[in-house]
């Protein structure tokens, strides 16, 4: 047994070290996930970010298009959904005004891969799907 007497402040800056090194392993990109947990994470993820617009239960409010049943959910080309998370997008409404979906570059691979994996499990849309922090990392730009 080794053992190593240290300040409180280098005790303290060691524990804060190694909780760096568990996130960045729960973060690695390369990284798979189980539908179970990926989904779970995303549930805290889409309700920390998404359902403001989308709303708890999906179905989205006046212009904010509903994640449930939603055709790019649903698609096997996950691709289109991470593009959409990744880069937002703007569509035009039938009055002339736009409707923004914003991007969320911001959040880690693991975050997007796992409300995307959430959104495409949740509520009617039951796909099956499982999308990885890998798919996101290939096509971040």
């Amino acid at each position: 047994i080794h053992v190593k007497v240290l300040s409180a402040a280098d005790y303290s800056a060691w524990v804060a070290g190694e909780m760096k090194k568990l996130a960045a392993k729960a973060d690695d990109p390369a990284k798979v996930w189980t539908l179970a947990d990926i989904a779970k994470r995303g549930e805290k993820v889409y309700a920390a970010n998404c359902a403001a617009c989308h709303q708890a239960n999906g179905k989205g409010a006046g212009p904010i298009k509903p994640l449930d049943g939603s055709p790019v959910v649903q698609d096997a080309d996950k691709t289109q959904q991470i593009a959409v998370v990744l880069n937002g997008r703007t569509v035009k409404l039938p009055d002339g005004q736009a409707n923004v979906m914003p991007a969320w570059k911001q959040l880690s691979d693991t975050d997007i891969a796992a409300v995307i994996s959430y959104t495409k499990n949740n509520w009617s849309n039951k796909t099956g799907q499982v999308v990885q922090p890998a798919d996101v990392l290939a096509l971040r730009k």
